[in-house]
C-alpha cells in the first residue's frame, strides 16, 4: 500500500557510508537483527523482566495474526561493506499514531549522527503517510536516544510502568500546530503563569 511512498525516502544514505534500506518481511528483520540485539541491548532476561511461558505463545496465535495485518516499517542501516549496523521498526498504533518500537544503532558506529539523520527523515515520510502523531518508550536512563528524539521536537507525554520492559519514558511527536496546542493544553502547559516567592 506505502511502497510507492516509501521508495521517495529509503534507501537513503544517512550519513557518508551508511545507508537505511527497507526490509519487507518481518521474519527478514529477525533474521538480521537477532543476532546484534544483546550487542545494543542487556538481554531482558538478564533485567528480572517478564517473559510469557512458551506454552502461551500457541494460544495467542490468532490475536498475533491480526496484529500483524496492521502498517509496519522495518528499516535496517548498513555500512559500506553490506553489514548491518542498527534498525529501525514500528507499527501504527491507532488510526492516527505510529508507534516507533525499536530503534537502534551498534555502538561502534554512534555518535556519527546516524539516528538524528534517521529520524529527520523517517518523520518526513510518516507525516506524508498521513500519521498526525508518533510516540516510543525509552528505558529511564536511555539519556542519549531520549535527548535526540527531544531535539527533534518529541516531548515526554507520559511514564509507563510494564511488567516486560519496566519503567519507560513515553515520548510524542505531533505534525501539526493544533496537536501540539492540545498537548500544551492538557497538560496545563498554556497560559500566564505567576509565581510566588517563598
Amino acid at each position: 500500500m506505502f511502497d510507492p511512498i516509501r521508495r521517495d525516502f529509503f534507501p537513503v544514505e544517512l550519513v557518508p557510508g551508511i545507508t537505511a534500506r527497507p526490509i519487507e518481511k518481518r521474519d527478514d528483520l529477525w533474521a538480521i537483527i537477532s543476532p546484534l540485539m544483546d550487542v545494543v541491548f542487556t538481554p531482558f532476561a538478564e533485567l528480572g523482566a517478564y517473559e510469557m511461558p512458551d506454552e502461551r505463545w500457541e494460544h495467542i496465535k490468532t490475536l498475533r495474526k491480526v496484529f500483524a495485518q496492521t502498517h509496519r516499517e522495518q528499516i535496517v542501516f548498513y555500512n559500506e561493506q553490506g553489514d548491518p549496523v542498527g534498525w529501525s521498526y514500528g507499527e501504527m498504533l491507532d488510526a492516527v499514531t505510529f508507534f516507533m518500537s525499536n530503534t537502534a544503532v551498534l555502538p561502534a558506529y554512534r555518535r556519527r549522527g546516524v539516528y538524528s539523520a534517521f529520524l529527520k527523515q523517517y518523520l518526513r515520510y510518516l507525516g506524508v503517510l498521513g500519521y498526525e502523531r508518533i510516540t516510543s518508550k525509552h528505558q529511564t536512563n536511555n539519556t542519549p536516544v531520549i535527548i535526540a528524539k527531544l531535539k527533534a521536537g518529541f516531548v515526554i507525554i507520559g511514564l509507563d510502568l510494564d511488567e516486560r520492559w519496566g519503567a519507560q519514558v513515553e515520548l510524542g511527536y505531533f505534525f501539526h500546530d493544533d496537536r501540539r496546542r492540545g498537548y500544551e493544553r492538557a497538560y496545563s502547559l498554556q497560559g500566564d503563569w505567576t509565581f510566588v516567592q517563598i
